[in-house]
């Protein structure tokens, strides 16, 4: 009876235990969003960059080459995010500017203006947080701003260098599903079509050059 007690505490202990240090996980990771929001919302994308996942600047380090080479034809088959992000970037920097770009620096750039790169969305705060691994990866529920429309969005963190980091790939697929209704038009390319969008939101004409390569 004694052993049988000895062994449910012992279970009652780790549970608790297990509990704190989810909990732990949850504050740092909250802390860890704080401190990403303060310097975004300052425009101090430097500052930013920390508390940023190194996936992130991987996924445009990956879009470099489409950016700059990839035609009409290679765009339109690109998912829809990357197709408007590719879009986006080459409206906003010059062939010389991208030529010497990273992922890292497209990330930095973007937080300046207070944007997020290709269009993610902004988050104003985060809500409810599970881990998925503990101390290595979690998710969670975020509160957009007004207008912007991602129902059911979780954005990830990872754990990395010591801390909990934002991942702002996580959402890019939901935003494509999103996308992906302003590219159906048969009598145009998708890149045709996304570059259509781009204008309407922009409210200026821009030039169909930004469907030919840049690094022709």
């Amino acid at each position: 009876m004694k052993t049988v007690c000895l062994v449910g505490l012992l279970g009652l202990i780790l549970l608790c235990s297990c509990e704190d240090s989810l909990n732990k996980q949850r504050s740092e990771i909250r802390l860890s969003f704080s401190g990403f929001s303060q310097a975004f919302y300052a425009r101090k994308g430097e500052e930013a960059l920390p508390f940023v996942s190194r996936r992130t600047f991987d996924y445009y380090d990956r879009l470099l080459p489409d950016l700059l080479f990839a035609d009409e034809k290679r765009l339109s088959e690109l998912p829809p995010f990357a197709l408007f992000a590719c879009l986006a970037l080459r409206y906003e920097y010059r062939l010389e500017e991208l030529k010497t770009m990273t992922g890292r620096m497209i990330v930095r750039e973007a937080f300046n203006s207070m944007t997020f790169p290709g269009g993610a969305p902004h988050f104003l705060d985060i809500g409810e947080i599970l881990i998925r691994k503990s101390g290595e990866e979690a998710t969670a529920t975020v509160f957009l701003a007004p207008g912007e429309k991602h129902d059911g969005a979780l954005v990830s963190f990872i754990r990395e260098d010591g801390m909990w980091k934002v991942d702002l790939t996580s959402v890019f697929e939901g935003l494509s599903s999103q996308l992906e209704a302003y590219l159906k038009d048969p009598t145009a390319s998708r890149a045709e079509r996304a570059l259509h969008y781009l204008q309407v939101h922009e409210n200026r004409q821009i030039g169909g050059e930004i469907l030919q390569p840049m690094g022709r």
